[in-house]
């Protein structure tokens, strides 16, 4: 009975070691200073939202005369195309999208939220300027994500959805499991109100099984590992609620600290943009911010860079160490920028 009684008192304690040390974790205690470029793209920049990277092709979601992705050639810096036109008509699609890319099969996914429709092209395709690119797989997300992200098994979405924070798909997009919880007092709340609430940015491991989510308006940073089509946490860093409340709509206390702003999936690490700021600090606008932590798909923390100017949205190219990023300039208006890490 004493050694069952030490077995079990080892485990709380393995247990709260994992998931409350991480707290009191200094993410910027190992920083780096980053001076961004402007990159040169050849077109107008109108207001993105999205931007992802395959090989050398940046793409991102920004709406112009219809048409609704922009294409740029990292490596011979020139613009290739713009392409997917906004209506009703076959191909064609209804904003927002959502953007991510499938480093392993070299395809780019547009999620078009309105509908839950996943629209997947083949990456050579879309260099192609002679002719639009074909879709090379159409999708359909029945219970309707906000948001989905591609992992080796399958799918992993967030959305208002009545059991579980997060809904995993099989590489066909049906539905396979719920899995996680909300924070604090989410599991206490309506479906719609939590989602948003503690809505906030995820990412996936591109050729791997972990994804990860960050809190926009709390702090709640949590790291998940799928096996057997069941998702597990596998780490999580949470300290203060929400300072919000939710009448119709989301109201945000001016004192309410922004988090996580955006995330972006590689190989290799999780990137998520943190803002630190104060809802009224920042203008009373809900994103944004200079600081990018870095972490395996362990959850364990890296390092730390700070940009020199406001980041709205970013993707990286691990393998030539540079993010790209939206900023904003005084007189250009939104531009992409370059950061060398």
């Amino acid at each position: 009975m004493k050694k069952k009684l030490l077995l079990i008192f080892a485990l709380i304690f393995n247990y709260i070691c994992a998931y409350t040390s991480s707290n009191t974790y200094d993410f910027f205690a190992n920083t780096k200073k980053i001076s961004g470029e402007k990159v040169d793209i050849g077109c107008l920049i109108g207001t993105p939202s999205e931007l992802v990277l395959i090989d050398s092709l940046l793409l991102f979601y920004d709406r112009y005369e219809r048409q609704t992705i922009t294409v740029f050639d990292t490596k011979n810096n020139r613009f290739i195309r713009r392409f997917l036109y906004e209506g009703n008509g076959p191909e064609e699609i209804i904003p927002p999208l959502k953007l991510f890319v499938s480093y392993r099969n070299k395809q780019i996914n547009i999620f078009q939220i309105q509908t839950g429709s996943l629209y997947v092209y083949d990456a050579k395709d879309i260099a192609v300027t002679e002719k639009e690119p074909a879709i090379y797989q159409k999708l359909s997300f029945g219970d309707r994500p906000a948001n989905i992200k591609q992992t080796r098994d399958g799918f992993v979405g967030i959305g208002m959805f009545n059991n579980g924070r997060f809904h995993l798909y099989d590489q066909e997009g049906k539905f396979v499991n719920p899995a996680g919880q909300y924070p604090f007092r989410g599991e206490e709340m309506n479906p719609d109100v939590r989602f948003f609430v503690y809505q906030g940015v995820f990412c996936s491991s591109p050729n791997g099984n972990s994804y990860a989510i960050g809190s926009s308006y709390c702090d709640n940073l949590e790291f998940y590992h799928i096996e057997n089509n069941n998702a597990s946490l596998v780490k999580k860093y949470e300290t203060y609620d929400v300072n919000a409340k939710f009448e119709q709509k989301l109201i945000i206390n001016e004192e309410c600290i922004m988090n996580y702003k955006a995330a972006y999936g590689c190989d290799k690490y999780c990137y998520m943009l943190y803002s630190g700021k104060p809802y009224l600090e920042n203008g009373k606008r809900s994103y944004s911010g200079k600081k990018i932590i870095v972490f395996d798909w362990k959850g364990e923390y890296v390092k730390s860079f700070e940009a020199d100017k406001e980041i709205f949205a970013f993707c990286v190219d691990e393998n030539e160490g540079v993010i790209y990023a939206f900023t904003y300039d005084e007189e250009e208006g939104n531009i992409i920028t370059r950061f060398k890490i």
